[in-house]
């Protein structure tokens, strides 16, 4: 009875710590210029070093069944961005070298934003730690329910 509390109590902690483990913020993190704004989900930044690299916002996906809404991300995104510096939060690279990652403005989560603004969804294939995923989709629903974006 006694191993069997203690095994339980181990394995308890060892499932802590893989959760833990698992829910890393981040690898690596970079800061650029926007030099370009590809799509709602997809940007151009130029780093300190002068290189020039592709980054998807981690966690959103922009629905291509419109291109009125296509634009609309778009359009929304290089407004929100212009020209500015933002900082890329980045675990891994895509097949293609784009950079997949959280992307921040001015301290403000960009993909976030666009679930706020009804112009994205949630991507779930994309790799967030559990609780910025959850946060993602409470905002998506709001977006959906209050009929933003394109959800109207």
């Amino acid at each position: 009875m006694r191993h069997t509390q203690l095994f339980q109590i181990l394995l308890i902690c060892a499932c802590w710590m893989i959760s833990v483990i698992g829910q890393s913020s981040h690898a690596a993190t970079i800061q650029g210029q926007v030099t370009g704004v590809e799509s709602g989900e997809l940007i151009q930044i130029k780093t300190s070093d002068g290189r020039y690299r592709q980054v998807k916002l981690a966690g959103i996906q922009i629905p291509r069944h419109s291109r009125i809404w296509t634009a609309n991300a778009k359009r929304h995104l290089a407004m929100r961005l212009a020209g500015g510096i933002v900082t890329v939060d980045y675990q891994k690279l895509t097949a293609k070298g784009v950079i997949l990652g959280l992307v921040r403005h001015g301290g403000a989560d960009v993909a976030l934003q666009m679930l706020k603004a009804g112009l994205a969804r949630v991507s779930i294939e994309d790799p967030l730690n559990p609780q910025t995923l959850r946060v993602y989709q409470t905002y998506e629903a709001r977006a959906r329910n209050r009929g933003m974006g394109l959800w109207h």
